[in-house]
């Protein structure tokens, strides 16, 4: 029988894909969410009565709510998913809550994964604010979940490719196409660009693998290592238009970080250190704490950058 599955920020951009993938997957699928996002939020309330048609079960608690966490745990949480927003470190800081919901529950939860989806944070060395701490709580959450001992699959599926692949040509725009194009750092630097749907479904995937538990999973489709000159030629083929290409050195990057608001700082310098500073992209799996998601499942085949800029230009 599949595995009872809790997700925490269900109604998020990658939180609704996991649990729509959950559901797609046969999981008796149930969300976490507060009163309060119900009634104030139609957007959201729209959502989750989509997502209860289609067989999801709503539990109202609160990570801030030690007694209804534990409840919804035990109840429904045989795997745990949490998928947090990064408005703030507070927020991924408040995962500490749910170990410590998961210690209480101790033999309720055979696999929890934290709110990462991203670059793997353990090389992200070059990381500049308001990123950097993002990264040094998902660090904290990653200790606390290894000094428990609590069984987890970590997921790195890097950059969500609509986020980086629709603002292209300048992040401050919703459009891709102009007369120009921002290059970031060095062209051939390249980044990984995953969609947030094979992500979910490679999670679920993930959760019930005895090959991925107490591992990080890295998600590295090789189509979709792209560098921004390459994106920038693609375009240029699919569009038959040239595009000029306006080079931005790491010394403006790093000033037009310190200049934005949020996010749009936060993922300028995301891709400082992703893409400037690449790091972990191509680092070398350990196997002794490390998988790659396109091995384990070579079955997969992966929303390309290609099809995402052709469905994006229509």
């Amino acid at each position: 029988m599949s595995s009872r599955i809790l997700v925490i920020g269900g109604t998020g951009n990658i939180g609704q894909h996991l649990v729509t993938a959950s559901l797609d997957a046969g999981h008796p699928t149930a969300l976490l969410v507060r009163r309060a996002t119900v009634a104030s939020d139609s957007g959201k309330a729209k959502l989750l009565k989509a997502l209860v048609a289609r067989g999801a079960t709503l539990v109202y608690g609160d990570v801030n709510d030690h007694g209804s966490l534990v409840a919804a745990i035990k109840e429904h949480g045989e795997v745990v998913i949490c998928a947090v927003g990064h408005g703030r470190p507070e927020e991924l800081d408040g995962q500490l809550n749910i170990i410590q919901a998961i210690k209480e529950a101790a033999g309720y939860v055979k696999r929890f994964v934290p709110s990462e989806f991203g670059c793997d944070v353990e090389h992200a060395e070059r990381t500049l604010e308001p990123a950097k701490g993002m990264i040094a709580s998902k660090l904290r959450v990653r200790r606390a979940i290894r000094d428990a001992g609590i069984p987890h699959t970590i997921i790195c599926s890097y950059w969500a490719i609509g986020l980086l692949l629709s603002r292209l040509v300048d992040f401050e725009e919703d459009g891709p196409l102009t007369a120009g194009a921002n290059i970031l750092g060095d062209d051939k630097s390249r980044a990984i660009f995953v969609d947030e749907k094979d992500t979910s479904m490679l999670t679920i995937r993930a959760v019930e693998d005895p090959r991925t538990l107490n591992k990080v999973m890295y998600v590295r489709p090789p189509t979709n290592m792209r560098s921004f000159g390459q994106l920038v030629e693609l375009l240029e083929k699919k569009t038959g238009k040239t595009l000029e290409r306006h080079f931005v050195s790491e010394h403006e990057l790093a000033k037009k970080i310190q200049e934005s608001p949020f996010p749009l700082n936060f993922q300028l310098a995301m891709v400082h250190s992703t893409v400037v500073h690449p790091g972990a992209c191509e680092e070398a799996v350990d196997a002794a704490v490390k998988v790659e998601a396109t091995l384990l499942y070579p079955d997969v085949e992966f929303i390309t950058v290609e099809e995402y800029l052709d469905g994006l230009l229509t």
